[in-house]
């Protein structure tokens, strides 16, 4: 229960962030950091899940790979569409993207790996 707490509130204050961005950006929007807050809330929800699903398991080292590439992502996300709004680029922003996936990834096929059982 304290994760989806923790997940409603970072969802939250992204919201609101991009909320008060926007109204400072004189009527120009950029979707990648107006949907932010949803990734984090779909992202909290489908960790919750997985730790149901896992819970005889120990999950330390796969939570951390799925953290850290989530926020990667949210970095993407937010720093996108800051840029978007301002009307530049980077070529660096892919970067994100990739290590976020490969986080994720890793934490994925961590989760596959046979571990030690807690009872």
């Amino acid at each position: 229960m304290k994760k989806l707490i923790s997940y409603a509130s970072i969802s939250l204050g992204l919201f609101l962030f991009q909320l008060v961005y926007h109204h400072f950006s004189h009527g120009v929007s950029a979707a990648s950091l107006q949907y932010a807050w949803i990734v984090v809330a779909c992202a909290g929800l489908i960790w919750w899940l997985i730790s149901r699903w896992f819970r005889f398991k120990s999950l330390r080292l796969a939570s951390n790979l799925y953290h850290s590439g989530l926020a990667c992502i949210i970095t993407w996300c937010v720093l996108n569409g800051i840029l978007e709004i301002a009307g530049s680029d980077s070529p660096y922003l892919w970067l994100y993207l990739l290590c976020g996936g490969g986080f994720i990834n890793s934490s994925l096929i961590t989760l596959g790996l046979k571990g030690t059982r807690m009872i």
